[in-house]
């Protein structure tokens, strides 16, 4: 980095001026003779504050900038946290108003079960007593046939 742009924002000292050789030795007589009259150094520090000065208001109007911006960005990270709360409290609503709706519905399912259950017994119990009945009328029947053949001499070629 050029030192003039390294020390952009502070003038720059005569000792921070470029040499035209590369140093070979140092001695007292090249030191002196770099350094310039204290009335010299002290120059480039009397107009410093009036260009440090707008550089300071810059930087104030910049830090201004930079917080207004920080605080819509925190505004709209607010919002955007409020409308994911938002979202998530409805998912959640419908996760339970489901789960509702689940329960109710295994409800009436183990009540249609329960009442089919319950169908099939009786129509298994009326099923029964139904060959129950046809076993008893068919005995009834033989017995009533074989009483017929016998009083009136029925004989095995006309049953």
């Amino acid at each position: 980095m050029a030192t003039a742009k390294k020390y952009l924002w502070q003038g720059l000292s005569p000792l921070d001026a470029p040499t035209d050789g590369p140093v070979s030795g140092t001695s007292a007589n090249k030191v002196v003779q770099l350094l310039e009259p204290v009335s010299d150094v002290a120059e480039p520090l009397l107009s410093a504050p009036r260009s440090l000065l707008r550089d300071w208001s810059k930087l104030i109007d910049l830090v201004r900038d930079a917080g207004k911006h920080a605080r819509k960005v925190e505004a709209q990270a607010q919002e955007q946290e409020l409308r994911v709360r938002e979202l998530l409290e409805h998912a959640r609503e419908n996760i339970r108003n489901a789960a509702e709706r689940v329960h109710a519905a295994e409800a009436r399912t183990a009540d249609v079960q329960s009442r089919a259950d319950t169908l099939l017994k009786a129509a298994d119990e009326k099923v029964k007593a139904a060959e129950e009945r046809t076993w008893i009328a068919e005995e009834w029947l033989t017995r009533v046939y074989d009483t017929i053949a016998t009083e009136f001499s029925v004989g095995p070629a006309t049953k």
